[in-house]
């Protein structure tokens, strides 16, 4: 006998167990994507995605009146008692995207996640960052971000990695584990992505991508655009920025830091407030001095798409409003969230009796999906002491580990100086959403030719899941 189980993205459906699967009444949510997953006693098989778009003035679920209502509630910005534009919460989703199976490693989209992440956070974003995602796992960090918004919110999407764009001008992103650029199906849709986070009406909708927009195959992609479309109309202040015009390429050089787009954005958070359209305006002329001075053989010009409503109001820079107004408690919901996903233990103290010291183990979530883990051996007058991570043992494990050395990319030793500059010896844990057991920690305590290792088991339940619900 044959069991089916349907699947929203990549969620079961409750009571869709059967070989089809009918939506009674479209409402605006049911607009994603689709799969059936079928087994029996023999093996099992899935389905490819199947996208439900609302496209038509009939099949759009939001009518008129509400949608006109939510770009008056957009347009209708709450002010504090001096008359100063205040924002419920901050929300930042950010994914970068760098060691790709089927295609050319990229150089910054961690350093770039990290560092817009960290300048963000200044002006009072809540950030949840991301590198290395599958298609799945990236569908699953946009549904969880999408939970996070609601009215007033100032929402911000922010990717880098690679991308292309469709006959139709509509751009996708690519997940690291796509095997051909023409399988639209198994990309990001960025239009999707704005879909969903203002179906939850935050005050500002704001997606920044810094990928390349070249075009693969016209005919394969035209196909799909067909069955792709996404409805634009009906909500105020939402913003698209590129890095890059229609069909061109997005620049890094080995030399420096960060993407020349990066260091514009960045460039362009640390000048005065200025309202959200003007900003964007301002990363473009750095853009433009940036390939002024040489460096790039191709030109640098950034791509602005949107509606501000309310352009000449909303700022980054906006106060947030105090614990006693926020409307549904909002904001705690959003520090509740945040904080699940970075729920593991600060410190550990690891009695080392063969030298009567003890090593602290530290531990760090710079990133959702990232571990960074530092050891650092009290001080004793008698003995010098050092402790050294067992990398071996973690390759036995299959786990994705990487130590801090003089070899190591820009962006772990900008992350190390982030989260512990004065440790002995740091170690890396990425793709902590894949772990399928308890992660088992060796260091190497030695001291004048004595050696003795010290183990610490760190639970995989304490790290959550990327996948599932928050």
């Amino acid at each position: 006998n044959l069991r089916y189980q349907w699947y929203f993205f990549e969620d079961p459906i409750p009571k869709a167990t059967f070989s089809k699967f009918t939506i009674g009444h479209v409402r605006d949510w049911d607009d994603g994507s689709y799969k059936c997953k079928v087994q029996n006693t023999g093996g099992k098989a899935e389905s490819d995605f199947c996208v439900l778009a609302l496209n038509g003035k009939d099949l759009y679920a939001l009518k008129k009146k509400q949608r006109v209502e939510a770009q008056n509630w957009c347009e209708k910005s709450e002010k504090d008692g001096k008359g100063n534009v205040i924002a419920s919460a901050k929300v930042a989703l950010l994914i970068g995207n760098r060691d790709y199976t089927h295609h050319p490693k990229l150089i910054h989209p961690e350093a770039d996640v990290i560092a817009i992440a960290y300048a963000l956070e200044q002006h009072g974003f809540r950030t949840l960052v991301y590198v290395n995602l599958t298609f799945r796992e990236m569908i699953a960090a946009i549904r969880r971000f999408v939970k996070m918004l609601s009215r007033g919110v100032y929402a911000m999407f922010y990717y880098a990695g690679h991308g292309l764009e469709d006959i139709a001008k509509d751009n996708y992103l690519i997940p690291i584990d796509l095997e051909t650029s023409n399988n639209l199906r198994k990309c990001i849709r960025l239009s999707a992505v704005r879909y969903e986070m203002q179906r939850k009406n935050p005050r500002i909708v704001s997606l920044v991508v810094d990928c390349c927009r070249t075009m693969y195959n016209t005919k394969s992609t035209a196909k799909q655009t067909a069955r792709c479309a996404v409805p634009h109309e009906g909500f105020a202040n939402w913003a698209y920025h590129f890095s890059c015009p229609s069909s061109g390429k997005a620049l890094e050089s080995k030399t420096d830091k960060n993407s020349v787009y990066t260091r514009a954005f960045l460039h362009a958070l640390e000048q005065p407030p200025v309202p959200i359209k003007d900003f964007f305006a301002n990363v473009e002329d750095e853009l433009m001095k940036i390939n002024a001075v040489g460096r790039q053989q191709a030109a640098v010009r950034g791509d602005f798409q949107g509606s501000l409503a309310s352009a000449n109001l909303l700022k980054w820079s906006d106060d947030i409003q105090s614990e006693n107004d926020r409307p549904n408690k909002l904001y705690s919901k959003v520090q509740t969230r945040h904080k699940k996903l970075h729920d593991i233990p600060k410190k550990v103290d690891l009695p080392c009796e063969g030298f009567s010291t003890c090593v602290r183990l530290c531990f760090y979530r710079r990133m959702a999906n990232v571990l960074v883990i530092s050891s650092l051996v009290e001080k004793n007058s008698r003995d010098n002491v050092s402790a050294q991570f067992d990398l071996k043992f973690l390759e036995e494990q299959k786990i994705q580990a990487a130590a801090l050395n003089k070899s190591a990319p820009s962006c772990m030793k900008h992350l190390a100086t982030l989260c512990c500059p004065s440790h002995q010896s740091v170690v890396f844990i990425g793709g902590i959403q894949r772990l399928q057991a308890d992660v088992k920690l060796r260091l190497d305590v030695s001291s004048n030719n004595t050696r003795v290792p010290l183990h610490y088991t760190l639970k995989r339940t304490a790290l959550g899941s990327l996948c599932s619900s928050a």
